[in-house]
């Protein structure tokens, strides 16, 4: 089987992304240290939100060497040890300092604006949760002190309630730039009025690099995997939305490894993507353990011990010779790195994302997610990658 295309990786290269910053670096204030700070869900241990922030400091540092780099995060322990960054979480009063101070605010990519596991918890006054507001409240406060405001690479799928569209519509006009990640979310915006230009940018994630392959051939030894075998990458995030059980497509998802191994005598990877250390929801690991509880052929299914970096990820994905993936960034991932792969959309990012690639034909809609439609699509996608 051939590598997947990216047909927009030749209009947004790393080099690219540097341009633009350093475009934003010339209308900046005189300052001899500017403040540039990136707002996102960064550190929470989501891979996705994690690998944008890896490539998006990296163009910074590159373009902006005398900035002074802050980040407004879930985890800023976590960002700060990682990146050797000010990071601040988001209720934080040093967030706010920072939010005041501000040269350049960028909210740097993710799925901004989506209905999916979006709430705190609240449900009597939903419209009241500060989830999913507060990141527009705070790019407002910073534009109403001076700073430039960037939203970069956004997704904004479905509208969760009518206060955020109400944001959404007030701050995105207001910003100096704004960009978007899939035309869905463009159609989105342009629904709760949106009305200025809203160009489509790959997300950031494509730009990373992975790591050397003696690397992540180490790492797969010591998960106990030969990495010359078939290697099947998994990945599946719980799902709270109704009609929709975890339980089930475990079950479905077991059965499938237990095929694999029986039918081509591959190993099964799981490997989880979101790793959140107090919401079952947003831990894949929630999914991996139901899944190996019903799995038959333990010998032939692995949990991915090992905390990988981002660039480590991407080159584990690189090393799968298929991958049936759930979340959005694995599935970029694993596709920047030309890995046969199917999608399981339990979003319409995902199938968007699919689109852009020109793999329509790849996506599996979670709802209709099988043993026999999984089987169907494996089968269309033999031989793997490194094979003829």
């Amino acid at each position: 089987m051939s590598q997947m295309a990216l047909p927009f990786s030749h209009e947004y290269d790393p080099a690219r992304g540097v341009r633009y910053w350093r475009d934003w670096q010339a209308q900046l204030s005189r300052r001899a240290q500017p403040l540039v700070v990136l707002h996102g869900g960064y550190g929470k241990r989501n891979m996705g939100d994690d690998a944008i922030l890896h490539v998006l400091l990296a163009q910074l540092w590159q373009a902006m060497p005398a900035a002074r780099l802050a980040v407004l995060c879930h985890g800023p322990q976590l960002v700060a040890r990682t990146y050797a960054v000010e990071a601040y979480h988001f209720a934080s009063r040093a967030a706010w300092r920072a939010i005041r101070q501000a040269d350049l605010y960028i909210i740097g990519g993710g799925g901004i604006i989506n209905r999916i596991n979006t709430y705190s918890g609240w449900q009597r006054w939903r419209v009241l949760d500060p989830k999913g507001k507060f990141l527009f409240v705070a790019a407002l406060a910073a534009g109403a002190r001076g700073a430039r405001v960037v939203y970069h690479a956004i997704g904004a799928t479905s509208v969760p309630d009518p206060v955020v569209g109400w944001l959404a519509r007030v701050a995105l006009e207001r910003a100096d730039d704004v960009s978007l990640r899939d035309p869905l979310s463009r159609q989105v915006l342009r629904g709760l009025g949106v009305r200025r230009e809203l160009p489509i940018v790959p997300d950031p994630a494509v730009m990373l690099e992975a790591a050397p392959a003696d690397l992540v051939a180490d790492i797969l030894r010591r998960e106990g995997l030969d990495p010359a075998e078939r290697l099947v990458g998994l990945n599946l995030r719980p799902v709270a939305e109704p009609g929709i059980s975890d339980a089930a497509t475990a079950d479905v998802a077991a059965a499938l490894v237990d095929w694999l191994a029986d039918t081509y005598h591959a190993r099964v990877c799981f490997i989880p993507f979101g790793m959140h250390p107090r919401k079952p929801v947003e831990n894949d690991l929630t999914m991996a353990n139901l899944i190996g509880a019903r799995v038959r052929r333990q010998d032939r299914f692995r949990i991915l011990q090992h905390e990988c970096t981002p660039p480590e990820m991407k080159g584990v994905l690189g090393a799968m010779g298929f991958c049936l993936l759930e979340r959005l960034h694995a599935a970029i991932l694993a596709a920047s790195m030309g890995t046969p792969l199917i999608a399981l959309s339990y979003e319409e990012k995902v199938a968007q994302f699919m689109a852009g690639t020109g793999a329509e034909a790849r996506v599996l809609p979670l709802r209709e997610f099988t043993l026999h439609r999984a089987q169907e699509m494996i089968g269309a996608y033999i031989p793997w990658k490194g094979e003829r």
